[in-house]
């Protein structure tokens, strides 16, 4: 299944779904999964409740994981694994442009060019888009330790980065997935519907959208 796909990278914002389809993902194409792990930051909770005072740390916590995941991600393809992962390297860059100041974003401009990270080459990624609404409510609804701080105009803001990101990523084939009333997670209908969708896919980017029943 998919067997041309042998780097699956799925993105989007906080709430979005990105790590279940991820898991999902792995599974079903018996590929490793190389999981994000933005989450065991000690910084992430103080973060959502004082931004300003806590975003630095937290972007650099997330830049040095990088290096040895992203050594991950190549060792894994140089050594014919399938690999899947909730995370593209061009996000920390866009959590760090939309939370730091402009001198903060300047010392971890610089630290990241001397780690020198390697590429994270992908043969798709995919994209999972919602409404900021719809993520604050699926954020509520998870009850996550430390992400009741996440307002709705932080999401806002970083659901508009996102597509901003994405509208001019050309890296790798990018297939935009709107969640509003589609669930490839939790659906199996649904999940076959994207698996379809991906082994159709013509050119660089696509767009799977599909209106409330």
């Amino acid at each position: 299944m998919l067997d041309h796909l042998r780097r699956i990278v799925v993105e989007g914002p906080v709430g979005s779904g990105k790590t279940s389809l991820a898991q999902r993902l792995a599974r079903t194409l018996q590929a490793q999964e190389l999981p994000d792990h933005a989450r065991r930051s000690p910084f992430l909770e103080p973060f959502y409740r004082d931004p300003a005072r806590h975003a630095l740390a937290l972007q650099l916590w997330c830049l040095t994981q990088r290096a040895a995941q992203l050594q991950q991600w190549q060792a894994g393809v140089a050594a014919g694994q399938r690999m899947v992962t909730n995370f593209l390297i061009a996000r920390d860059r866009l959590h760090a442009a939309l939370t730091l100041s402009e001198d903060e974003l300047a010392l971890y401009d610089a630290i990241a060019a001397r780690l020198a990270l390697p590429p994270q080459r992908a043969d798709l990624v995919i994209v999972l888009q919602a409404t900021p609404s719809l993520l604050r409510e699926r954020i509520v609804r998870r009850g996550e330790p430390g992400e009741a701080g996440i307002d709705e105009h932080y999401l806002q803001r970083l659901a508009g980065a996102y597509g901003e990101l994405f509208h001019r990523y050309d890296d790798a084939p990018v297939l935009v997935v709107d969640t509003a009333h589609f669930n490839p997670v939790d659906n199996d209908d649904d999940f076959r519907t994207l698996l379809s969708r991906i082994e159709n896919m013509r050119g660089r980017k696509a767009f799977l959208n599909l209106a409330a029943p």
